[in-house]
């Protein structure tokens, strides 16, 4: 079966938006992401996201491209924390 794939922005904190699903986000769009980030005091990732959100089956994550301050950011403490969250959204649905 063909796994799902879809374009995420992952705030170090793993707080997390969904940026589409059939075609990568447009230059503006992902601007757009990066300006809102800064506002809120944080940076992140425009990353990719293979598998099903809602299931409970492992999904993978890939940084694409680095969105504000790189400088304090770090993968493996953002992937962790959106394990966490989505743990807590699939448990809730």
């Amino acid at each position: 079966m063909p796994s799902e794939r879809c374009w995420i922005i992952l705030a170090q904190d793993g707080r997390h938006v969904t940026m589409g699903r059939a075609a990568p986000p447009s230059e503006a769009e992902v601007e757009a992401a990066a300006a809102a980030l800064a506002v809120q005091g944080l940076a992140g990732w425009l990353a990719t996201l293979d598998g099903n959100y809602w299931s409970r089956r492992r999904v993978a994550l890939a940084p694409v491209q680095t969105l504000g301050d790189g400088a304090a950011l770090d993968w493996p403490t953002a992937v962790a924390a959106f394990d966490a969250a989505r743990k807590v959204a699939t448990t809730l649905r």
